[in-house]
């Protein structure tokens, strides 16, 4: 199972100019980050953490990065009709899926 991504993040890297880390956060306030700090060191308690995690997490990640973008949340309704629930989902041409 996918989680849904809320914003992302780029920041340059420190070492090489030409390397960018992206780090997501999603909707549950988790974040996930690609570079070497994040990917390669776990702590004890199985919880990842980077630099760029905790910028995100102290809420000064968009002084420090390249760039940002946060991303639209789809509505869901629920419909009941007869005894079948369906969930509208806007966005996706109005399908309605059977729950």
């Amino acid at each position: 199972m996918s989680k849904i991504i809320n914003k992302v993040w780029a920041f340059p890297s420190d070492s090489n100019p030409n390397v960018t880390y992206q780090t997501l956060q999603y909707q549950d306030g988790t974040t996930s980050c690609n570079c070497k700090g994040w990917t390669r060191r776990t702590a004890l308690d199985g919880s990842r953490s980077c630099k760029h995690t905790r910028l995100v997490d102290m809420g000064t990640a968009d002084d420090q990065c390249l760039t940002s973008h946060q991303y639209k949340q789809r509505k869901e309704t629920t419909v009941n009709y007869a005894k079948i629930k369906c969930r509208q989902i806007s966005g996706l041409g109005h399908r309605k899926f059977a729950v």
